[in-house]
């Protein structure tokens, strides 16, 4: 029986796995080259809204409750091995957590929320890839790692993704190169996935 995140994500299968982010990547990309003013509006209005910030870090603190619920049930229940003794304690402070970052630490709120998003979600694919017999699963750490890396600096300097976005901004023919590439990053991930990892 399934009775822990690790377990339950090493059981997801790479192709589906592996489609669903190279289509994510395909997607959200292929906007952005499409339409780079708009995508650039919504990148540089995201690290000014305190309310998308509170509504991810909200969705953060609840994928973190469900990891630390110790309920032989619940199919996201993480292990804590010796600090098992503290995880009712870690739980009650989910809330406390959202609350005092919402109301205390607005500014940047939604690059700290991005960045604990992008920790909380790499495991996944990571996890479907672990150990896998196909060389082309490497797309996805490949991906995956710098994007862990970018997601530390943002939890703890959040001003480097407002940084990072204004750049961009002052450069748009390398925001629709980076679109591009980005686009096609995920293309050659579903091409693998339906290709190699069935």
């Amino acid at each position: 029986m399934l009775n822990s995140a690790i377990q339950l994500y090493e059981a997801l299968p790479l192709f589906e796995t592996g489609l669903a982010m190279g289509l994510l990547l395909l997607l959200m990309h292929a906007f952005a080259w499409w339409q780079p003013g708009r995508a650039m509006a919504l990148l540089r209005a995201s690290h000014r809204s305190v309310a998308a910030g509170q509504l991810l870090l909200g969705l953060d603190m609840i994928w973190v409750a469900l990891l630390l619920w110790n309920n032989p049930a619940n199919p996201l229940r993480m292990p804590l091995f010796e600090f098992e003794g503290v995880r009712g304690i870690l739980l009650l402070l989910c809330p406390v957590v959202w609350f005092v970052l919402s109301t205390m630490v607005k500014p940047n709120l939604f690059a700290r929320a991005l960045g604990l998003f992008i920790l909380l979600a790499a495991i996944i694919p990571l996890s479907a890839a672990f150990l896998k017999e196909p060389l082309t699963r490497l797309l996805i750490p490949l991906w995956c790692y710098p994007a862990l890396t970018a997601a530390m600096f943002w939890v703890a300097w959040p001003w480097l993704w407002r940084d990072a976005v204004e750049w961009l901004a002052r450069h748009p023919r390398l925001f629709r190169a980076l679109a591009a590439a980005g686009a096609l990053y995920g293309a050659a991930m579903v091409a693998c996935a339906l290709l190699f990892w069935r």
